[in-house]
């Protein structure tokens, strides 16, 4: 039966797992488990949490499979919930992981030709609110993210006090947070990169 299986696309596999065949979930596990294991590692930078969060999305697939709309397509399904297993452990753990170059660039190779054009809106909506902080703040804040500056050498090249700085960085942070918190993909993005 699983060779039959093997063949069949992916949502016939998922009527199969909702009527409780085991051997159909477990080709969509093999089909997709290395896939969202590889774009959750992109991020993380931790194998035993990329694996530990991939297997915790794949039983919930399965457990949950009877829930699932029958018009909906697993992969963009699988990637979306990968995405926001990720962004929910990042903020629980605010871990330190790629500069936001790094994420872009990712975010735009990860999924698909429509990943790439919402990758590219979304950097589009996060460059545009960093123009809108003050002249003084955008340029402390850029020299901090994108020229990977210290406090002290941005002080010292401005002229300003060292607690200056963290102030103009803090308040950047803040404003984008508080802006861009409608905006999942660039809350995810800013996770990974303004707790540096």
């Amino acid at each position: 039966m699983s060779l039959t299986l093997e063949n069949l696309p992916d949502h016939l596999l998922l009527e199969h797992c909702r009527a409780g065949t085991e051997a159909a979930f477990n080709v969509l596990f093999r089909r997709y488990f290395n896939k969202l294991y590889q774009f959750s590692l992109k991020f993380l930078k931790d194998e035993v949490i990329a694996e530990s969060l991939v297997l915790d999305l794949l039983l919930q697939l399965w457990q949950k499979s009877d829930q699932l709309d029958n018009s909906i397509e697993i992969a963009p399904y699988l990637f979306t919930a990968m995405k926001n297993k990720v962004l929910n452990h990042v903020r629980k753990n605010y871990l330190k992981t790629l500069p936001l170059d790094d994420v872009e660039n990712h975010c735009l190779t990860a999924i698909s030709a429509d990943g790439e054009l919402e990758a590219r809106e979304l950097a589009s909506v996060y460059q545009s609110m960093v123009k809108k902080l003050s002249p003084q703040r955008r340029k402390v804040f850029q020299m901090s993210r994108e020229q990977d500056m210290t406090h002290k050498e941005i002080a010292a090249e401005l002229q300003l006090s060292v607690n200056t700085v963290e102030n103009h960085i803090s308040a950047s942070i803040r404003f984008l947070r508080q802006n861009l918190k409608d905006h999942t993909d660039i809350a995810f993005v800013l996770a990974c990169y303004l707790y540096i």
